[in-house]
């Protein structure tokens, strides 16, 4: 008996993974970063479609968030921002220059 109650229970333990591994930990969040004279504030929506940048020259920008491989990524004026999946780090590309990664601090 105890046998083939383990079995739906491992079916729906197992169904509820992806759904798991895809939460968003930015979601309803604010953010800071600043390194080497880069800075940003930002906010992200609760499900994580979209984001407020604002720096304090240019003000507010919001963009379209969408599911890529390794996070969130949206698309700003001058640049392209990666939201990575450990809610922890961003990367960060400019219209035809480098990629950086940068540390961020979450503010609320």
């Amino acid at each position: 008996m105890k046998r083939i109650l383990t079995l739906p229970a491992l079916c729906l333990t197992l169904a509820t993974l992806p759904a798991v591994a895809s939460a968003c930990p930015w979601g309803g969040g604010a953010f800071k970063f600043s390194e080497h004279g880069i800075y940003g504030d930002f906010t992200v929506n609760g499900g994580c479609t979209e984001m407020v940048w604002d720096r304090l020259s240019d003000g507010p920008e919001t963009a379209a968030l969408e599911r890529t491989k390794y996070g969130w990524k949206g698309s700003l004026e001058k640049a392209d921002v990666e939201l990575l999946e450990d809610g922890e780090h961003l990367r960060l590309t400019g219209h035809g220059g480098p990629t950086r990664q940068f540390p961020v601090k979450r503010t609320q």
